[in-house]
């Protein structure tokens, strides 16, 4: 993938994402306070790699990191791809033929909860990207669970791992 590419991707992301933000926020309005249900761990993973694609996409766009947001994607396409059909397969068995719709929403409230950072923050949020770029680059696609493995990403997704206790 060429960097102009990616910057037209980055681009059409955005613009969806305002739009997508305006339709959606209804949908999310009347789901707040229901309780997720739990998802497998490799439901996690998905849902983890795309809280981080998704702040990696709003640094890119808000402190000038296309470039690392370029390598980050050339990188690391191979598990976004697997991990973004994992999160397709997730909202498609929760919702049905409703799930492309209801996984749109979600991204569109990540994408929102990153820019909601942005604009809290402020530098101090450019210097955390950086450092969450530095962190991401660093490591190797496979390390990726690692990586988004973090209390932020979870908190940010609001699902929670199934869990399966052993009987005493």
């Amino acid at each position: 993938m060429r960097n102009t590419d990616v910057i037209r991707l980055l681009a059409g992301m955005a613009a969806a994402v305002l739009v997508c933000a305006i339709a959606a926020t209804p949908a999310f309005a009347q789901q707040k306070g229901k309780a997720q249900s739990c998802v497998s761990d490799s439901d996690i993973a998905a849902l983890n790699a795309r809280v981080l694609q998704t702040e990696l996409m709003v640094a890119a766009l808000s402190c000038d990191e296309r470039q690392r947001y370029n390598s980050f994607v050339t990188t690391y396409q191979k598990v976004l791809t697997e991990r973004g059909q994992a999160l397709q397969a997730l909202f498609k068995r929760a919702h049905g033929a409703q799930g492309t719709k209801r996984m749109d929403a979600f991204v569109t409230k990540m994408a929102n909860d990153s820019s909601q950072q942005v604009r809290v923050k402020g530098d101090e949020y450019c210097v955390f990207a950086g450092e969450l770029f530095e962190e991401v680059l660093a490591a190797k696609p496979g390390e990726i669970n690692r990586v988004s493995a973090k209390p932020w990403i979870a908190g940010r997704h609001g699902f929670r791992p199934c869990v399966i206790e052993a009987s005493r």
